[in-house]
């Protein structure tokens, strides 16, 4: 697995923007949703509005929800790392 930074801010015209994990290389951000945070269809809007707004510069969005994380950390590894090496250059 590369490297990762974390909470990386990210200007988007007048927005700043902080991705979870960023593959900077990849251009690839990992987000770590919990369902109490991105649950609901109103911020589920939110997320997809600001996902959009990433690809305008280029910047893959790649969400996992918490409890896969916790549940499928193998299978999680092999979709991360699948996803970036479609991204290398």
């Amino acid at each position: 697995m590369p490297a990762f930074r974390r909470q990386v801010p990210v200007r988007v015209g007048r927005r700043m923007v902080y991705l979870d994990m960023f593959a900077e290389g990849e251009r690839v951000n990992i987000e770590l949703d919990g369902a109490t945070t991105h649950g609901s269809p109103g911020q589920r809007e939110i997320d997809l509005r600001r996902d959009a707004l990433l690809a305008t510069v280029g910047i893959l969005v790649v969400r996992f929800a918490h409890r896969r994380l916790v549940h499928d950390v193998d299978e999680v590894r092999r979709e991360t790392l699948a996803i970036l090496a479609t991204r290398r250059t």
